[in-house]
């Protein structure tokens, strides 16, 4: 009798612990965190990295639960967002539901590839490495439209891209009648310039004038920005040796067009570089407020920049 005694108190402990495991979350801090489970990990890797982030307390117990619920075999991959206080089995039936995260984010104007790749990393969406890769074989530098986007973290590279592909082409396919016989690679390099050129939008189409104005009397662009997509860095003021850099972005060196787009541009750039203010201005000057000094003669340049 006493030994049936003590296997009944054992089993009503062990079920009363279990039970504090199974229903009750981890109250050591009380934060929701982005936790991603990589595809082919093992339920028992699952459990050490949910133990490593403070999610559960017990990894044992947590496979467990795993055998006894039947879903060891059936957690998904995918960014996943976990509150704290979540129990163990909701964390199990969310991660075998597939249950990913949806994460919102905004792409600024002028973001280069490389730029957008990094913050797609820190989003966890993605690595940069493979964005990069990507966007590079394609050649999507331009292409990809600046913008806020809300996707589902399971999304793989490649459709991260295809989503702002497509966004890219449903803003262009507005400008189909203003675009006809006009080169749209053409457009994107120019409308990358300007973006990096001219930080207000009403300056935009004048600087865009200044741009075609230049190539129509063959000068060479003179951009300091296409230098400084060639160095990989922005600098305040670019010296002698950058001017020389040998590269086909240096517009110092090189007439014509770059021989592609240097950021992905807005809106507001892409309608300047479609659609330009018709002027004769062949120069300008930035005077470090976001707006510019616009001269017609390089004798009216110089006194521009003298007066800065």
């Amino acid at each position: 009798m006493k030994k049936k005694y003590k296997i009944f108190l054992f089993v009503v402990i062990a079920f009363f612990f279990l039970s504090l495991f199974f229903f009750i979350g981890n109250k050591k801090f009380s934060k929701v965190k982005i936790i991603r489970i990589s595809p082919k990990l093992s339920s028992r890797a699952i459990a050490s990295l949910l133990k490593e982030e403070g999610i559960i307390k017990s990894e044992n117990l947590f496979i467990l639960l795993l055998k006894l619920t039947g879903k060891e075999k059936r957690l998904q991959a995918g960014l996943y967002e976990l509150k704290s206080w979540s129990t163990p089995l909701v964390i199990i039936n969310k991660l075998a539901k597939g249950e990913v995260a949806i994460i919102s984010f905004t792409i600024p104007e002028g973001y280069t590839v490389v730029q957008i790749a990094n913050l797609l990393e820190k989003k966890k969406l993605c690595s940069a490495e493979d964005f990069i890769k990507i966007a590079n074989e394609r050649e999507l530098e331009g292409f990809l439209f600046p913008a806020r986007y809300t996707i589902p973290s399971s999304v793989s590279v490649e459709g991260i891209i295809s989503i702002m592909q497509e966004k890219f082409k449903e803003v262009i396919n507005g400008y189909q009648e203003k675009l006809k016989g006009k080169s749209l690679k053409n457009i994107v390099i120019l409308a990358s310039i300007i973006e990096k050129e001219a930080q207000k939008d009403s300056g935009r189409p004048i600087v865009a004038s200044v741009l075609y104005n230049r190539l129509k009397k063959h000068l060479p662009l003179e951009s300091c920005v296409t230098i400084e997509y060639a160095l990989g860095e922005h600098k305040a003021r670019l010296s002698s040796k950058d001017l020389l850099l040998d590269s086909p972005y240096n517009t110092y060196r090189k007439q014509g067009l770059p021989p592609g787009p240097i950021c992905n541009p807005g809106k507001a750039s892409l309608e300047a570089a479609i659609s330009p203010a018709k002027t004769k201005f062949l120069f300008f000057v930035s005077k470090g407020d976001g707006t510019h000094t616009f001269s017609e003669t390089y004798t009216q340049h110089l006194i521009g920049k003298e007066k800065l």
